[in-house]
């Protein structure tokens, strides 16, 4: 008889009768015996329906009655993650987990996704745990171990140990090779970085990453840039993810500036722009206003307590590629400062929280947000008094910033608006930084910022210090020596050495502040200015051309 219903309920499905069918099934769920079976077909009606929220309930159900089965827990946490509910999701695998202390797929995957979140320490846990019990890939395990490692845990020693394990295991799979490349190249370390690209490209001669990032490492003469111009239009040809043909075009901009064929270096930007604007979110000039505006209408938060006093932040702000990567290289050059880079902490926290200020507050004044923050300061201290915090959007929070850490100092970088918009332009930047796609969009955003900035001088006057790029690398000492002052450390001719530092640098100036100080990128905008004109519509080129500070 329940074969029957089974049978009768299928029946009734592929004839188009679905109530019937459903009706047939939820009667069977009664029964222990056609119960799994049933709810396994009523959550295939509801998947073909489009109705998530019905395939939760039923996948809810499927996980009360078969507990040990992971296929169905696995399928209700991508459930609410597609919905945007990861916190369910992970309590949801805790559980299984809870049950099935020994389920390296559990562990595997629980790992995974808090490495996605951003929480280190759980991601470990749970990654070490699915190793230990058996997860059938270990070199897959080891490259998310070391992603935790070297993009959280802020542990590169312990990253690279991992990818030189997994090498190990897969010698000819391209992944590890890359990742270990990353690493070295963050660290300034030239030629073993070059090394690993090549030998990515020893194992895939097409693959596009790879073979982009050796425009940022290798040396071009005019035959090699042409040599390299050749294989890169040939991979672009056969590339169908956009993300990587704008990359091949970046590069390609890169080589040519660096032998002075401004004109080819601008054709390839310009291209590599086009494409990158094909599938990143629109800049929405209205929303940046608004932002700003809300920004603006905070009320001013009182100071709610001062976060251990031994460990102070040292807040960088200003446009991206205003100079901020250089400056906290010359500060970490410093015994009393650690470079902590971006740390994208505040910013995730509060981002969607700054249209409800009151909601924006409380959080900011919690518990667990203050311990998060200061955990990721500790993470990046090194035993330093100071560590430096250069999230480009921290301009957003200062005052949040100023209420916990009453100490905390702000460095707001600025340069030459026309070479800062220049230079983001010729970088290949994410989503967030949609702006840098159009020299209009960043010359919107920095007016925006500015009016930010004024706003905090008037409420934060003797914490916020401008340094100009322009200023620092035409006279270092004259530059530093106030900042220093006012850090309230002394100044020691770091400038003279910061470029020595093999520390992590994760951002697009990474070979620029292995050098030497150098005046050659102040003025830069010159050198384009005829190939800009040509581009773009002359409303926009006269507001590039005749911008000023």
């Amino acid at each position: 008889m329940d074969k029957f219903s089974l049978t009768q309920a299928l029946n009734e499905l592929n004839n188009g009768e679905i109530s019937k069918g459903k009706a047939i099934l939820n009667a069977l769920t009664a029964d222990p015996t056609t119960a799994e079976q049933a709810l396994i077909l009523l959550f295939k009606v509801s998947m073909r329906e489009k109705n998530s929220n019905e395939a939760k309930l039923i996948n809810e159900r499927l996980v009360s009655i078969a507990p040990s089965k992971f296929d169905y827990v696995n399928t209700l946490v991508h459930l609410y993650l597609s919905s945007g509910d990861t916190e369910t999701a992970i309590s949801k695998l805790t559980a299984f987990i809870s049950q099935n202390p020994k389920h390296a797929h559990a562990h595997f995957l629980l790992g995974s996704l808090a490495r996605k979140l951003g929480n280190g320490l759980l991601a470990k846990q749970h990654l070490l745990s699915a190793q230990e019990n058996q997860f059938p890939d270990i070199y897959l395990v080891k490259l998310e171990i070391a992603l935790v490692y070297s993009d959280l845990l802020n542990d590169h020693q312990s990253a690279i140990y991992c990818l030189e394990e997994a090498i190990k295991i897969r010698k000819n799979n391209v992944n590890a090779y890359f990742n270990l490349a990353n690493i070295y190249e963050q660290m300034g370390n030239k030629s073993k970085s070059l090394e690993l690209f090549q030998q990515v490209l020893v194992i895939n001669p097409k693959h596009g990453l790879a073979h982009a990032r050796l425009a940022d490492i290798a040396t071009f003469t005019p035959a090699s840039a042409l040599e390299y111009e050749q294989e890169s239009l040939e991979i672009i040809k056969q590339e169908k993810d956009n993300s990587i043909v704008a990359d091949l075009y970046y590069a390609l901009g890169k080589i040519f500036n660096d032998i002075a064929d401004y004109k080819k270096a601008w054709e390839y930007y310009f291209s590599a722009n086009r494409v990158n604007r094909s599938y990143i979110p629109k800049y929405n000039k209205n929303e940046v206003e608004k932002l700003t505006k809300l920004t603006l209408e905070r009320r001013e938060k009182p100071v709610t307590s001062s976060e251990n006093s031994e460990l102070t932040p040292i807040i960088i702000c200003g446009m991206f590629r205003s100079g901020s990567t250089l400056i906290e290289q010359i500060l970490a050059a410093s015994d009393y400062i650690s470079a902590g880079g971006e740390i994208d902490y505040i910013h995730k926290t509060l981002f969607n929280l700054i249209a409800n200020p009151i909601e924006l507050e409380n959080t900011a004044n919690t518990r667990e947000f203050k311990d998060g923050y200061k955990r990721e300061l500790a993470l990046r201290a090194n035993n330093r008094e100071f560590v430096t915090d250069k999230r480009p959007e921290n301009y957003l929070y200062i005052d949040q910033i100023k209420s916990i850490y009453p100490n905390a100092k702000i460095i707001w970088t600025e340069r030459d608006i026309r070479d800062n918009s220049l230079s983001a332009y010729f970088q290949h930047l994410g989503p967030s930084l949609n702006y840098a796609t159009n020299l209009s969009d960043t010359l919107h955003y920095y007016t925006a910022q500015q009016k930010v900035k004024s706003h905090w001088l008037k409420k934060y006057t003797n914490d916020i210090f401008t340094v100009n790029y322009d200023e620092l690398v035409l006279n270092p000492e004259k530059a530093l020596k106030p900042l220093f002052y006012f850090l309230g450390i002394e100044y020691k001719d770091e400038s003279s050495i910061f470029h020595e530092k093999r520390n992590i640098v994760s951002t697009a100036s990474v070979w620029q502040v292995r050098k030497p100080l150098y005046t050659s990128s102040s003025g830069r905008y010159k050198n384009f200015s005829q190939y800009i004109e040509q581009s773009i519509s002359s409303e926009e080129f006269d507001e590039f051309s005749n911008f000023t500070r």
